[in-house]
């Protein structure tokens, strides 16, 4: 079986744990996921940085499957919830790494997200952590009106984490 990906899916490329899923990143800053069972899309592409250059470096599942990390030029990483395709929460910025992240891993129990910056850092995360501060920021203050989101997260996708 052959994906058709594109031109813009080269650097990166990662099987979930299921084996149905398979993530490809690359120059035109979008994560694609795909059913390998019929070759196609699985879902929209998933829109990684407001024009950075360079795009998507890596990309990897969590153990569980639920989740995707994608290591961007723009110097965040990014998590997204398989099942629907909706950021997993705020991008993350990665320490160290301004001109970019250029590896993602989980750990094999999926309690930490480590990123390599281009720079040579190594930055650690708990992922669950992220979505339990947006969930715990949702329940005081609610979702954010398209106007807060634009004004402090300008052209970044919307999370929709508050129901």
């Amino acid at each position: 079986m052959e994906v058709q990906a594109g031109e813009y899916c080269k650097t990166a490329v990662a099987f979930s744990p299921s084996g149905r899923l398979l993530a490809s990143g690359g120059g035109d800053g979008m994560v694609r996921l795909w059913d390998l069972v019929t070759g196609r899309p699985a879902c929209a592409p998933l829109q990684t940085s407001s024009g950075s250059a360079g795009g998507v470096y890596g990309v990897a599942f969590s153990p569980d499957g639920t989740l995707l990390a994608s290591a961007d030029t723009d110097g965040t990483v990014r998590l997204w919830h398989t099942a629907t395709g909706q950021p997993a929460g705020a991008p993350i910025p990665a320490v160290g790494a301004q001109n970019g992240v250029v590896a993602v891993a989980f750990s094999p129990d999926g309690t930490l997200l480590a990123s390599g910056g281009d720079d040579g850092t190594v930055g650690l995360w708990r992922p669950s952590l992220f979505a339990q501060a947006y969930a715990a920021l949702c329940g005081y203050v609610g979702p954010p009106t398209p106007q807060e989101w634009n004004q402090y997260a300008s052209g970044e996708p919307q999370p929709k984490v508050c129901g």
